[in-house]
């Protein structure tokens, strides 16, 4: 492996972080948590509906609980609105918090800043609430041993990327239509949406794709229990039919063999694709 200067080295996993969205940047936050608290960090899975108690992780032993949110580009109200949210939930959830950290691939802005140390830590005297950033997450990730980083950040090389492949993807028009694949899936790719969309609308996408992987994450703790299957379905249509109210459909499909780990022999996975689209005259009902 060659070797880089520390701060080639730090912009490389800069590089990395910023690309991360949702699941992605979690699970990198996972691989940070049990590198930097060896025998002590636990990542926590989301439960379905009920979320993952407002914890994306924790330490058991040192009492720091962490929330994990990929902010970038995201509008300051919605960002206040998380961090606020997590941290309520999180002590309300959980004894003895001694450090809540939050977790993000952007460098928040100064009035986001600003709402934490004047409203939010006043509130909670007893917790130590910190924000680790773009620069702080590269600054920890950087002092750790090159295999470390590697690992943390996920480096594929690009022999190691997947070919181009063409995937058709069907109209999801129920929940029996979409739970083969949200049951069948080991993860996702970032899903695609219309580039138009309004606050309203952006809200209750970003709410759909959550839901989308919270049931798929507790797919086979159900699928032994019809009903409870039949439950997930019916949830589902109706968060479909939501969308159909606001002129949105959804396209999805199955990807097999697709790399889930970096490195030259990467663990290999069905990955789930989510396409939201606007739905006119001119898009096809049916594939």
């Amino acid at each position: 492996m060659a070797a880089v200067d520390q701060n080639s080295l730090r912009k490389l996993v800069e590089g990395q972080l910023l690309r991360m969205e949702g699941s992605t940047f979690q699970d990198c936050m996972d691989r940070l948590g049990l590198v930097l608290y060896p025998g002590d960090y636990q990542p926590v899975r989301a439960a379905g509906p009920k979320g993952d108690t407002k914890n994306d992780g924790y330490c058991p032993k040192a009492r720091v609980f962490f929330a994990a949110h990929a902010t970038r580009g995201e509008r300051i109200d919605k960002t206040k609105a998380k961090i606020c949210g997590d941290l309520e939930g999180c002590l309300q959830e959980h004894r003895d918090v001694k450090v809540w950290r939050f977790l993000t691939n952007d460098t928040l802005p100064g009035e986001v800043d600003q709402f934490i140390d004047n409203e939010l830590r006043p509130l909670h005297p007893g917790v130590t609430i910190e924000v680790w950033g773009l620069k702080t997450l590269a600054d920890e990730i950087s002092k750790l041993k090159r295999a470390q980083v590697d690992r943390i950040i996920d480096v594929l090389t690009v022999e190691d990327e997947p070919a181009f492949e063409v995937v058709l993807l069907d109209h999801m028009k129920t929940g029996r239509d979409l739970w083969p694949i949200l049951s069948g899936c080991l993860g996702w790719l970032p899903h695609e949406e219309p580039d138009d969309c309004t606050d309203e609308e952006q809200d209750l996408i970003d709410g759909a794709v959550q839901s989308f992987q919270d049931w798929s994450d507790i797919s086979g703790d159900i699928e032994f229990s019809r009903s409870s299957v039949r439950d997930a379905q019916r949830s589902l249509t109706a968060i479909l039919d939501e969308l159909a109210e606001k002129g949105l459909a959804l396209y999805s499909a199955m990807k097999d063999d697709y790399p889930l780990t970096g490195g030259p022999s990467p663990f290999l996975g069905t990955v789930a694709i989510f396409r939201i689209t606007r739905v006119d005259a001119t898009t096809p009902t049916s594939s």
